[in-house]
């Protein structure tokens, strides 16, 4: 165990701008009104979270599925929701950075408290590369046995999606993984052998119906979706702009004809068209006599 270095307390109120919404839910239960933080905070590292949690004793198999697991969430866009535990949350958290993606770490403790070495080493990389270090407890809060279990429905609360990686029969990640049907959370489990203790857990919620296996089939659907959402929200974006370009050229420089406007924007005539039809539409613009006029 070693003290993690003194950093200055940031706190943010639930009734914050910049509070996470997902955390205002009534699911969230008791209700988390402030949250002391490490980092600087980035509202955008919220917008799309998979929580990946799991068995303190990882083994070989769930650090190999992880391999494959964290880079393809990571690509699609998602940042890494874990607790910085040792095993599979820290792993989780390590593969994160080491593909270039984001991780949001949550304690069950105070961001200044005793925390093992690798953690607080870990913990200063996860900030150092754009992530946070989250907790609901106060500056030396230590942990306590009720502390973990509270601090899972964080975890849930700001996560899209809920990945069990491995859990013994009484893994804590069972309780992470109530806390998401508890907030209709979509959950997934990786499947392992019968022999391993670390898969009894995922197994069984696989059994249960309390989770999906999270075969390569279904890996490959969940983050192809969530690429196709990322992209057709970027292609969104790129045709607002070029909207906003083309009302703005005619607000500058006045009515035009359809071919000088295809001509000043080296684009063909059809294709100008088919914008000026859009726009008019949404009544940025209007046709008068062939010439077309911002409003």
């Amino acid at each position: 165990m070693c003290d993690t270095e003194r950093v200055k307390e940031k706190e943010i109120d639930r009734d914050d701008k910049n509070f996470p919404e997902k955390l205002k839910s009534e699911l969230v239960r008791p209700i988390v009104k402030k949250l002391w933080y490490r980092g600087k905070w980035n509202s955008k590292l919220f917008e799309k979270c998979a929580a990946v949690v799991g068995a303190r004793k990882m083994s070989r198999y769930g650090k190999q599925a992880l391999g494959e697991i964290i880079p393809k969430l990571c690509g699609a866009g998602h940042t890494i929701v874990s607790g910085l535990m040792y095993g599979v949350d820290q792993e989780a958290h390590k593969l994160t950075l080491e593909c270039g993606g984001c991780a949001i770490a949550v304690l069950g403790y105070g961001i200044n408290a005793r925390m093992e070495e690798e953690a607080a080493r870990l913990a200063g990389k996860i900030v150092e590369r754009g992530g946070l270090i989250l907790s609901e407890y106060s500056d030396i809060t230590s942990a306590r046995i009720w502390t973990f279990p509270q601090r899972n429905r964080i975890v849930v609360g700001i996560s899209d999606v809920i990945v069990v990686a491995e859990a013994g029969e009484k893994s804590g990640s069972l309780n992470t993984a109530s806390w998401a049907r508890r907030m209709n959370k979509p959950v997934y489990a990786i499947p392992g052998s019968v022999f391993s203790p670390t898969s009894e857990g995922t197994n069984w919620l696989v059994a249960q119906g309390l989770a999906k296996a999270l075969t390569v089939t279904e890996l490959n659907t969940l983050t192809h979706d969530s690429n196709a959402k990322t992209q057709q929200k970027n292609s969104l974006e790129q045709m607002e702009e070029r909207e906003r370009e083309l009302i703005t050229k005619l607000k500058v420089e006045g009515p035009m004809g359809v071919n000088e406007i295809a001509r000043k924007s080296n684009l063909s005539a059809g294709e100008i068209l088919g914008r000026l039809l859009q726009l008019e539409i949404k009544g940025g613009i209007v046709e008068e006599r062939g010439m077309w006029k911002a409003v």
